[in-house]
């Protein structure tokens, strides 16, 4: 086992690039089996699997019901027992559900399951941003992070591709979709077996040790300097642990499930609405699969030198635009550009918006802060399908795009109203 003190955030080393690797391939399986969700709704929006709006409305919200109780659980469990056994005891889950899911017999079934792999689904991304915020150099920290997404994002671009080309197939009589379960739980098995040969960070170590000496973290150093804003500081003590920051985040984490999880989410719905076939659709959803990571690897380049609201409000604002142009385009490569370009927007935005809360909140509430905004981001996720699947079908495709457009202006708002500074290339404790 590597000692811990190795990972202190001074300059990049072996073990770092380690674990954003094994991240990396969290994050893989992770975002592709979110992905499914996409694929599912067109699937099940077409004939010979076309179902009710009601029944796929359930399907798509499953998976995010069950992040809203993971999240909080492994949030907590991320802060008493580690990052890394929590994050060990998430993928092995994943491998469960998904061959689960893989061999379920009807909706009913693959709904219930969806419900279940939510549990670790939703809560690995910000344990990972916790772990890796905690070990990660700062100077390289949004670099580095980016680059993890850019790995990552190629999950849902593999498997939508090779769900497409394995449907036509069916090899041994399974269905394209359930080699993609299948796919997912192999490499959250695999996924388990690396991270165990990871250390614990040092953050969190040092944080348990202060807990038992009786001493709270407040973030000092840098942390104290991201703190000059309308909320106050973080506070680590007591003020209790939903303090004027956390209760931030989470407001600003709910407004966002609406355009970044009902666009991927709902594109492949939208483009058969617009009359586009199933096979076109998911070549189309594959396309703009590539955002993600061209976007995240852009990013990477300057991350750590632009301050975090800034790209926060520029990207919420491109995507808000771009998904109107979505909504009015006909023409294929219309359709596919501003596909891409949502999805591009999407990668930069999603893991800066998770750095920059990592950072704002001190060591020791850190997986808790990450978790469970993400799970109040859930919590939205769940309404996403339920509310906007219906107006699709009732008012049609801009409809959609316009309550998607809105909500991503109130959070810019918010946060250049409200938000804290964060701390890019600067330590966070």
């Amino acid at each position: 086992m590597t000692d811990s003190s190795k990972l202190e955030p001074q300059k990049l080393q072996p073990i770092h690039l380690a674990s954003v690797g094994v991240c990396a391939l969290g994050l893989w399986f992770d975002l592709a089996e979110f992905a499914l969700g996409n694929i599912l709704s067109a699937i099940f929006s077409a004939p010979p699997h076309t179902v009710a709006a009601h029944e796929l409305s359930r399907l798509l919200s499953a998976v995010y019901l069950g992040a809203i109780a993971g999240a909080f659980i492994a949030g907590w469990a991320g802060d008493r027992f580690g990052r890394r056994p929590t994050i060990v005891v998430l993928m092995i889950w994943i491998a469960f559900t998904s061959v689960l899911a893989a061999a379920s017999p009807n909706i009913a079934f693959l709904t219930v399951v969806r419900a279940l792999s939510g549990l670790a689904l939703g809560a690995y991304p910000p344990l990972m941003a916790a772990y890796l915020t905690d070990i990660l150099p700062p100077a390289r920290r949004g670099a580095m992070m980016m680059i993890t997404v850019a790995l990552g994002a190629t999950g849902p671009l593999v498997l939508t591709f090779m769900v497409r080309s394995l449907t036509p197939v069916a090899p041994l009589g399974l269905e394209g979709w359930r080699w993609a379960f299948v796919l997912c739980g192999v490499l959250a098995i695999l996924g388990a077996a690396m991270f165990v040969r990871l250390p614990e960070t040092g953050a969190w170590l040092a944080s348990r040790v202060q807990d038992k000496d009786g001493v709270r973290p407040n973030g000092g150093g840098d942390a104290a300097k991201v703190d000059s804003n309308p909320l106050g500081p973080a506070q680590a003590g007591g003020a209790g642990f939903l303090d004027s920051r956390i209760r931030f985040l989470l407001f600003l984490y709910f407004l966002t499930p609406w355009s970044t999880i009902g666009f991927p989410l709902l594109s492949g719905a939208v483009l058969i609405k617009k009359g586009v076939s199933l096979s076109e659709s998911l070549l189309y959803v594959g396309v703009s699969s590539i955002g993600p990571v061209v976007g995240a690897m852009l990013a990477g380049l300057v991350v750590d030198h632009v301050e975090r609201r800034t790209v926060l409000a520029c990207t919420g604002l491109a995507m808000g635009l771009l998904g109107v142009l979505f909504g009015l385009a006909q023409e294929a490569t219309w359709l596919m550009a501003t596909g891409f370009l949502v999805n591009l927007s999407i990668a930069i935005f999603l893991p800066v918006l998770v750095v920059y809360a990592a950072e704002t909140v001190p060591a020791a509430k850190r997986a808790r802060a990450t978790a469970w905004s993400w799970g109040v981001r859930g919590f939205g996720a769940t309404l996403v399908p339920l509310f906007m699947v219906p107006l699709l079908h009732s008012y049609g495709v801009m409809a959609l795009f316009t309550v998607m457009a809105a909500t991503l202006v109130v959070f810019v708002a918010f946060l250049l109203r409200y938000g804290p500074a964060g701390a890019a290339g600067r330590a966070v404790d």
